[in-house]
């Protein structure tokens, strides 16, 4: 049962579309997750760390990549 489902009718609107947009966020990681190890045998963590050395051409050190 997702999160959205788990609000009961009593909740405000506004509590339903945050647990519908954080199940829907939930879902797409999940995708990419899965796409990532599938496709290309990486993880998303891993992705993320290339993907910032990538933007500095010079380089980062080790406190940079921390942030």
């Amino acid at each position: 049962m997702d999160l959205e489902a788990r609000a009961h009718s009593e909740h405000p609107e506004a509590l339903r579309l945050w647990l519908r947009l954080l199940t829907c966020t939930q879902l797409i990681e999940k995708q990419v997750r899965a796409g990532l190890r599938e496709r290309f045998d990486t993880t998303l963590p891993r992705f993320d760390l290339m993907s910032q050395l990538e933007r500095a051409p010079e380089g980062m050190k080790m406190s940079e990549l921390s942030r």
